[in-house]
């Protein structure tokens, strides 16, 4: 299997062309986004490029050590794609270090919690992370399961307590060899169809690649009719079932 890629953008301009010492850690692939400009960073067209390099990612996956010092503007660069990457943020001081000891120590440090999180949070296909989060009505307890897995790290949550919290999701909603929510639907992983022609982001949640046409098969525990919110935010009723993908778009 071909090493994770772990892609670090928001470097200055100035402090990346300064250095000579490029990033490594064994078992990853470490690729360097830096900004375009010396005084303002193109956020635009760093963000583009960074996308383009997670899109082409190996199977493997695609972790984004990213470098923002705008706290408020953070979620415009993550809401959608952490869902299919990982998204981890530098802090800006770091971010200065580029190149130095001090740069590749922190790096290692936070690069060690990503194996962490590989190794006990990162889906597996049975995994109840892979449920579509806004079409899956899970009990309150355990709905943030989702949002825990997304944006554990070093300085928020643990991952002994995500994991813990994701063994109730499927202790509370694993039943029969399916999943059913709140509101007596039933998920059960379908035959693989329709995948063709899918943008990378939605083939990848978590950073796991998903097989070609995986999919939920949805229907209501009795056979009634149902309605599910889809991914583009608009509410389907549905007579019979629903094929719905691991990031709630119906098809």
């Amino acid at each position: 299997m071909t090493d994770p890629l772990a892609i670090v953008a928001g470097i200055p301009l100035g402090v990346y062309q300064r250095s000579k010492h490029k990033p490594t850690r064994a078992g990853w692939t470490i690729q360097v986004v830096a900004s375009q400009q010396h005084r303002r960073a193109d956020l635009g067209g760093i963000w583009r490029r960074v996308m383009a390099l997670a899109d082409r990612a190996p199977a493997s996956g695609t972790h984004l050590v990213l470098a923002h010092d705008r706290e408020d503007q953070r979620p415009t660069f993550t809401e959608l794609e952490s869902r299919s990457y990982r998204a981890v943020w530098l802090p800006r001081r770091l971010a200065m270090a580029y190149g130095q000891p001090e740069f590749q120590v922190a790096l290692d440090d936070l690069l060690r919690f990503e194996e962490c999180w590989r190794d006990r949070i990162r889906p597996k296909m049975d995994s109840p992370l892979l449920l579509p989060e806004t079409a899956f009505a899970a009990t309150q307890s355990v709905a943030d399961a989702w949002t825990r897995a997304r944006h554990v790290s070093r300085d928020k949550d643990r991952i002994e307590a995500v994991e813990k919290a994701i063994g109730r999701f499927r202790q509370t909603h694993r039943q029969r060899g399916e999943w059913r929510d709140t509101k007596a639907l039933n998920f059960r992983t379908g035959p693989r169809h329709g995948h063709h022609g899918l943008p990378s982001w939605r083939r990848r949640k978590l950073t796991l690649q998903l097989p070609s046409g995986f999919h939920f098969d949805v229907q209501h525990q009795h056979g009634h009719s149902f309605r599910i919110e889809c991914q583009s935010g608009q509410t389907r009723r549905i007579r019979t079932y629903a094929n719905v993908d691991a990031h709630g778009y119906v098809r």
